[in-house]
This record gives C-alpha cells, sequence and structure tokens, in this order.
C-alpha cells in the first residue's frame, strides 16, 4: 500500500440527512472531507498530474453528486459517506482504490457543534465486518456535578465529545443517541468527571447495542485561566461486567410514571397576611380532606421578609405528608387550589405578602423539572425558614437529591454564614408557640424563642397550687376568696411571672389524687376569676393548668385556660392528645414515670436496648456535634428521659398535636433520686439536642422545642443544703435556676417569683448579654 495522499477538506455543499434537531427533513449545510490513497511518485518526477489522482476532478464529481441529489432525503451522514466513497473508488470517474471520507453537519444538532460518519472503503471489498466511526463534538449539556457546595447548587455547562465504533450495516440514530445523553446528564448528580464519564459511556452501549464508545468531558469553567479541564475513557461491552445497568434509573419527563402507589412529601407553609395561624391551621386541614395524611410537623417560626423586603413578617414551618397515587404535579393542583380558592390568596407581586403559601420541598426521593414546578424546590437551600424546619423532619444522613450532601450541613453552612441583606435583614429565625386567644394579637404573645443564639428572656411561670396537700405550699391557696386569689395571682405577675401555673392535684411523690370534680371543683373558680378580672393584667395573663386529666383540661380550656401543663407526658390520660390537637393550646410535656405512689421506685435507666430506635445528638449550628466524656449514667439518663418523651411526643402526632405546640419539662423530681436531677440540670441543654429514628423512617428532633423545668423548692435541694422546710430552699432555688439559664432553659416553674426573678435578670445578663445598659 503506498504511502501517499491526496486529500479533500471540509467541501462544502448540502444535503437531506434526516429529521433534525427541530423535527423538520430540511436542507442541511454538510462538510466533506476525503482522503485517498496513491502513488503519486511517477507524477513527481515527471511533474505531470495525469500520473496521479487529480483532487479537481473528484471535487467536482463530489459537488455534482450533491447537486444531483439535492431534493434527496438521505436519511444520515451514513449514507450520503457511502455515495461518497462510491465515486471516490470508481475508476471511470478518476478514483482510488481506498478512501476514507468524513461527513461533517454543524447545523443539524443544536447542542453539538459538529456531529460526523467517518468511513473506510477498499475497491472491490466486502464492508459487512467493516466498523464505522460516529464522532460528536462538544455536546454542551448544563448538570450538576462536583465535590464543592457551589457546584452542587449550581449547575455549570460541561462539554462532551463522543466517538463510537459502529458496524458499517447498522443503522444508528445520532439524533436519538444525543437525545438521550441530554436527558440523562441534565437529570445526573455526580461528584466526579470521572463517574459521569463512565455512565454516559454505559448508557450509550446497553441502550443503542454499541460495542465500544470513547467519552470525553470537559468542564471548562472550572478552573480559570485554562480552556478546560476534563477526562476521557475508551470503553467497551466488558468495561461493565457486574455493574447496575442505566436503565434501571434511566430518568424520564413522564410525570406519571411517579403517580402509582404510597409517597411521602415535604411542604413548605408561610403565611403573613390575616389571621396567620387560622390561615396554616385551615390549609393543613384541607389537606387531609384531599387525603393527604399530615406525618410530622416542624416548629413553627417567625422570619424576615425575603426579596421583597417591605412587608410584615412571616410564620413558617414544613410538614411532613403521605399519600397515595398522586403525581408531583397532582400534589401541586391540591397546593394551588387550597391557596387560591380554599384560603383567597391574592398575588399581586411575586414574593409578596400573601395569607398562605404551600411550597413542595422533595417528593419521595425523586428530581423533577418542569417549568411550573421543580423538585427539589429550587430556592430551599437559601431559604433558612425553609431549610430549618425541614431538618426538624429528616435525619441527619438524608442527602439532596441533587447536590448529594445532607440537608444538616447545608443548614450548617447557610448558619454560619453572613446573610445577603439586599434579600432578607436576617437569616434568624423566632420560635413561636401559638396561644389561641391570640391569634390575632401575636406581638403580646410571650412564648418567642430563638432557639440557636438563645437571645431571648428566660419565662418564669409562677405557681399557683390550689390544694391542701402540695409537698411546699399545701394549704396556702386553697379555699381562697375570690379577692385573694386576685391578689395572690397579681402579686406574681408584679413579682415577674409571666404564665400563672393553676395546679388541683398534689403531684408530689405518695400523694393521692382526688377526684375528677375535685380538681374541677378547685381549679375552675380560679381561672374564671382571673380571667373574668377588671384587672387587665389578671385578664388578660397567660393561664397554664396542672392536669393530667383530658375532661380537666377541655373543662379549663373553655373556662379561658391558655397552656395545659401535664405531668404524666399523656401516660395517665392519652385522650388528653385529643383535647391538645381540638383547642391548638401549648402543651408542656413533663416526664415521669409510674404514678405519684410508685414514680420514685422507677428511676433505673439503662441504655437503648430497641434495636429499632437509633438516637442522635444533633446541634444545627455543627452537624459534627458529637458528646464528649459522659459516663454511663449521664448518657443513659439524659437519653432514656428524651427517648420516652420522645415516643410520648409520636403518639401525640398521631392524635393531631403539632409540634409547635409542645414544651417539653424532663421532669426534675419525677422518677429520679438526687444525683439524677443533679444531672437533668447540668446537662439540660442537651434535651434540646435529643433525635430519634424509630423503625427506620419515623424521625423526630428536640430542636426547636422550648424546654421548662421545675427545680423551685424540691426534696432533693433540702437534701444537699440541709433545709427540711420547702418553704425555706430559696437560695437553693435560686441556684439551681441560674443553671438551667446557664443551660439554655426558657421556662423556669417557681414558687418564690420575686427572689427568682432577681436570679433571672443576673442569668439573662451573663449567660445571654441581655439587660438594662444603664451608663
Amino acid at each position: 500500500m503506498s504511502n501517499d495522499t491526496v486529500f479533500i477538506n471540509n467541501l462544502s455543499t448540502s444535503a437531506i440527512i434526516g429529521k433534525d434537531a427541530w423535527n423538520q427533513a430540511s436542507l442541511q449545510p454538510i462538510f466533506i472531507s476525503a482522503r485517498l490513497n496513491t502513488d503519486f511518485q511517477q507524477a513527481s518526477i515527471a511533474d505531470d498530474l495525469k500520473h496521479s489522482l487529480n483532487y479537481a476532478v473528484l471535487s467536482r464529481n463530489i459537488l455534482e453528486l450533491m447537486k444531483i441529489n439535492e431534493h434527496k432525503n438521505f436519511q444520515s451522514l451514513h449514507n450520503v459517506a457511502e455515495s461518497v466513497s462510491r465515486i471516490m473508488l470508481d475508476p471511470k470517474q478518476g478514483g482510488g482504490e481506498q478512501v476514507e471520507v468524513i461527513v461533517k453537519s454543524t447545523k443539524s444538532e443544536i447542542r453539538a457543534d459538529s456531529v460526523e460518519y467517518k468511513l473506510n472503503r477498499t475497491r472491490g471489498a466486502a464492508v459487512s465486518q467493516i466498523l464505522d466511526d460516529i464522532n460528536i463534538n462538544s455536546l454542551k449539556i448544563l448538570t450538576v456535578i462536583g465535590v464543592f457546595t457551589y457546584e452542587k447548587v449550581q449547575k455549570q455547562y460541561v462539554h462532551i465529545d463522543l466517538s463510537l465504533k459502529v458496524p458499517s450495516k447498522v443503522s444508528i440514530s445520532i439524533h436519538q443517541m444525543i437525545d438521550d445523553v441530554v436527558q440523562y446528564v441534565e437529570s445526573s448528580n455526580f461528584n466526579t468527571v470521572e463517574a459521569l464519564v463512565m455512565k454516559i459511556g454505559q448508557l450509550i452501549i446497553e441502550k443503542h447495542a454499541i460495542d465500544s464508545v470513547g467519552v470525553k468531558v470537559i468542564k471548562p469553567n472550572a478552573i480559570p485561566f485554562t480552556d478546560g479541564v476534563g477526562v476521557s475513557s475508551y470503553m467497551t461491552k466488558d468495561s461493565f461486567k457486574g455493574l447496575q445497568s442505566t436503565q434501571s434509573n434511566f430518568p424520564t419527563s413522564d410525570e406519571n410514571s411517579t403517580k402509582n402507589g404510597d409517597h411521602t412529601a415535604y411542604i413548605a407553609f408561610g403565611s403573613n397576611q390575616g389571621n396567620q395561624i387560622k390561615n396554616i391551621r385551615e390549609a393543613l386541614n384541607y389537606l387531609e380532606e384531599a387525603k393527604i395524611k399530615i406525618i410530622s410537623t416542624s416548629s413553627l417560626y417567625i422570619s424576615k421578609p425575603m426579596y421583597y423586603k417591605d412587608q410584615p413578617d412571616f410564620f413558617n414551618g414544613v410538614i411532613q405528608v403521605s399519600f397515595k397515587d398522586l403525581s408531583p404535579i397532582d400534589l401541586m393542583t391540591i397546593c394551588k387550589e387550597i391557596e387560591y380558592e380554599r384560603i383567597n390568596r391574592m398575588k399581586k407581586i411575586n414574593n409578596g405578602p400573601r395569607s398562605i403559601d404551600l411550597d413542595i420541598l422533595l417528593y419521595d426521593d425523586i428530581t423533577f423539572n418542569r417549568d411550573d414546578l421543580i423538585i427539589p424546590h429550587k430556592s430551599m437551600l437559601e431559604r433558612s425558614f425553609v431549610l430549618q424546619p425541614l431538618c426538624e423532619l429528616i435525619s441527619p444522613d438524608v442527602l439532596h437529591p441533587v447536590t448529594a450532601e445532607p440537608f444538616h450541613q447545608h443548614l450548617a453552612q447557610m448558619l454560619n454564614s453572613q446573610p445577603d441583606e439586599t434579600l432578607q435583614d436576617s437569616l434568624d429565625l423566632l420560635q413561636i408557640i401559638p396561644i389561641p386567644r391570640l391569634e390575632l394579637n401575636h406581638e403580646k404573645n410571650p412564648l418567642k424563642f430563638d432557639q440557636l443564639k438563645y437571645k431571648h428572656l428566660t419565662l418564669i411561670m409562677g405557681i399557683m397550687n390550689i390544694t391542701p396537700d402540695s409537698f411546699s405550699d399545701g394549704g396556702d391557696n386553697y379555699n381562697m376568696s375570690a379577692d385573694v386569689i386576685e391578689s395572690t395571682a397579681l402579686r406574681l405577675l408584679d413579682e415577674g411571672a409571666t404564665i400563672l401555673d393553676i395546679g388541683g392535684v398534689s403531684t408530689r411523690p405518695g400523694s393521692i389524687p382526688p377526684s375528677e370534680d375535685e380538681e374541677l371543683r378547685r381549679v375552675l373558680p380560679v381561672i374564671k376569676i382571673i380571667r373574668e378580672s377588671k384587672n387587665e393584667k389578671l385578664s388578660t395573663c397567660l393561664i397554664s393548668v396542672d392536669t393530667y386529666r383530658a375532661n380537666v383540661a377541655e373543662e379549663c380550656l373553655k373556662a379561658g385556660a391558655d397552656i395545659i401543663n401535664d405531668i404524666s407526658m399523656g401516660l395517665y390520660e392519652p385522650e388528653i392528645f385529643h383535647v391538645i390537637a381540638k383547642y391548638g393550646c401549648p402543651y408542656i410535656m413533663n416526664h415521669t414515670r409510674g404514678t405519684t405512689q410508685t414514680m420514685s421506685s422507677l428511676n433505673n435507666y439503662e441504655s437503648n436496648s430497641n434495636e429499632d430506635i437509633v438516637e442522635y445528638m444533633i446541634d444545627p449550628l455543627n452537624p459534627s456535634f458529637n458528646v464528649k466524656n459522659w459516663d454511663s449514667q449521664v448518657t443513659n439518663l439524659i437519653n432514656g428521659v428524651s427517648r420516652e418523651l420522645g415516643l410520648q411526643i409520636f403518639k401525640a402526632f398521631k392524635s393531631g398535636v403539632r409540634k409547635w405546640q409542645v414544651i417539653i419539662d424532663p421532669g426534675v423530681g419525677f422518677a429520679k433520686n438526687l444525683s439524677q436531677n443533679l444531672i437533668v440540670i447540668k446537662h439540660a441543654s442537651y434535651f434540646k439536642r435529643y433525635s430519634m429514628t424509630v423503625n427506620g423512617h419515623s424521625y423526630l428532633t428536640f430542636n426547636g422545642l422550648a424546654t421548662l423545668l421545675g427545680p423551685s423548692r424540691k426534696k432533693f435541694l433540702g437534701t444537699l443544703c440541709n433545709e427540711p422546710i420547702a418553704r425555706e430552699r430559696v437560695i437553693s432555688t435560686g441556684a439551681t435556676i441560674m443553671a438551667c439559664i446557664q443551660q439554655n432553659t426558657d421556662i423556669v416553674r417557681v414558687h418564690d417569683v420575686k427572689e427568682v426573678n432577681k436570679v433571672v435578670k443576673l442569668g439573662d445578663a451573663l449567660y445571654k448579654d441581655i439587660y438594662e445598659r444603664k451608663e
């Protein structure tokens, strides 16, 4: 074979080569190159063209061929190349013995710079076993690729070159192949270019029956001052033996393919117009009417408006829902119907005020992309009012479907960054526990807490025991006249109490509870006297009722109580959960074991032996947070108390109680000995970090929950300080209250309000830097 070559490069002409990217069979510009082997030694010696191949004649022959067939649909670049090769090998037309033909199109594919078909043919030789080449050059696709967070959030272009060996007798649709690669890559999410290269190769070989393929992927914007960086690989069928097929998870644009079966979704809600709590409550009720079950809710937060800042603050949260046989579009349609038809949302400007907003954040673990719906929600990673409540509903190992990073990691990165004040004045959220009586006057609701930075005042709950047998003040307030009730309640408020806690049942260890009727006889008159008082400070104060009885709770709420303080955490009468859900009131869930007669002996806390429960300690600001240097007694107690509270909270959720109603009390003095009471106080902040997963899917975290502690005048203080008389334990109570404040306790329940108020002021100044600054 001669080493001499005559060639024609990029001869410009046109042809119909099948349907283009617009699905049109129209005339396309193409470029034809040919290389012919020859021996032009004699032509060189004689300097005479008749002894060589005449590239002018050959070029003219190609152009004439294309002109004659300008209305013919060649169907493919392959067929054009075959027609050109026959002319190049025809001795009557000045052709040679062997030819390489390349036909290139630069306009038929929108995404690619060009596509080429290359073949080699020899005069008289069979072509059945010959492999031809297809080259797809610089296919430009937007996708998520990279290991850095900014690469996970922002899609970037990749340029892909494909080179394929294809049997000459096999028809390959280049257009379909490009469509498949584009669809796959746009829906993909890879950390490394290497993985992307491999999956593209596997896709092409599996779906298009190709024996081998070369793939090169370039990231043109990954490193400044370069034209691009990337990798390339040549792959065959054997490269993918033992690997899962790409066809099992090949993306589809058919939203109905996700419709059938059981599904889980997460929906964010927000409201800043009208009665916000009512709007949120009704929206959730309408979802349930549509057979969308609310599994759990986050805490409720107040956030600063974002994007359009000249509007009222929002109430925000996230819910986890489950449903059957609804596609993402079906779910969105229901949400929009609730917004605009049920709650009568009026949208005047984008990101403006709204009575209710329901945004789908996640649907199972899919990605979904349409003009009217993108899942995961495209803006969720820049919104603390979405990400912080969402992370209360998903465990720390759940990954964002696009970024492949844990949601909790995204939250920590956001919380530790500076906000863009052009978009939002502050990322900080304020937890609010709604009080139904104050739904239209939330400014007067004191149950607002900063659960990350703790820059809020510690609230005091003043105790009013209407009992003859309470351990420290039994009989003091029993059978009081209306005037004495008013003066006692007013004194507690004037001394610094924000909440009055009225109790008609002694819960001291060993006490015998009165009948339900007797309890009601004790507490109902007190509630009515305070609520009906002509003194506005009394009539508008927060009233809590210390009861574990469902009927007592309901009657007290009807009479004007705001909060139910249940020392049994729903164990004594589970029906109380239905009452709490019905009235939407704050609910203090106090940890205990057994009854008042048996609790003192039930203080053995062991490690978790239930394999179905996985426990964590989670700090939203630090996902790698880990408890260190705890001995087994501390670990078993903190986790044991939290676990038992958590299981009761799950039961409350099933009855319709929302997380934003719950305040947790680890139960100082309830089923705990002296050392255990000290551990609870010393480590009280960890109750805010406790999280658990049950049966692999039910997740609960105490992140976002307010805590209440009530060490006031408890027996362990008397034992430590040699104070057998309970009412003398004022200083020791104050010392424990200071420790509670250091441990980020939100509410302290005390008898001696005047003295403890001084402790609280000093504690807030020391540990929260909150005090009145006087020069």
